[in-house]
């Protein structure tokens, strides 16, 4: 999903947004997580193979370090990297794909921006019209149950989802573009 929201239009990715909203944040903090894992796994693996054979332990001093403690703390900071786009320092040291894991990484942020930004649009909504779409968007109620919760036919419980979601979109579709 990170490729195909990198790729969409600011119409296009309040879609997505829209589709994968009660599980959208979820999404994000999971391709972090994957994200960090592949950093992570890559830099043990060169690491090891700049060392020898893989897999042979050669030790390089009479020090002994909390090697748990460390995988710990590289793999915090690696996750706080990501978040925060900051890749100064080492972080990305020993890895041979940091351009496209900074690329994801901005992704990623702008997911996270568009989703705060999403929620804060929500407020454009009446007081009636906001409970009917927030219980869409979390998929806890679908239209007809919108429809018989309202007392109103099919049609137009979804036209009343239709109207807030479009009203949304304009002023998200503005604001990303710039032009609000």
């Amino acid at each position: 999903m990170i490729e195909i929201y990198a790729r969409a239009d600011a119409a296009g990715r309040v879609d997505i947004i829209c589709k994968n909203y009660s599980n959208f944040i979820g999404i994000v903090d999971g391709y972090t997580e994957g994200l960090r894992y592949m950093i992570e796994n890559e830099k043990a693996y060169n690491r090891k193979k700049s060392h020898g054979e893989l897999g042979v332990r050669v030790q390089s001093s009479g020090i002994h370090s909390d090697i748990t403690a460390d995988t710990a703390i590289s793999n915090v900071i690696t996750r706080e990297a990501i978040i925060a786009c900051d890749f100064s320092g080492d972080v990305l040291e020993g890895v041979d794909r940091s351009e496209k894991y900074q690329k994801d990484a901005y992704t990623l942020r702008r997911m996270r921006a568009d989703y705060e930004l999403f929620n804060q649009q929500l407020c454009i909504l009446g007081r009636n019209e906001l409970r009917i779409f927030r219980g869409y968007l979390s998929g806890e109620k679908d239209i007809s149950a919108i429809a018989e919760e309202e007392g109103i036919q099919y049609e137009s419980a979804a036209q009343k989802v239709r109207r807030a979601k479009v009203k949304i979109k304009v002023q998200m579709v503005g604001f990303l573009e710039g032009i609000a």
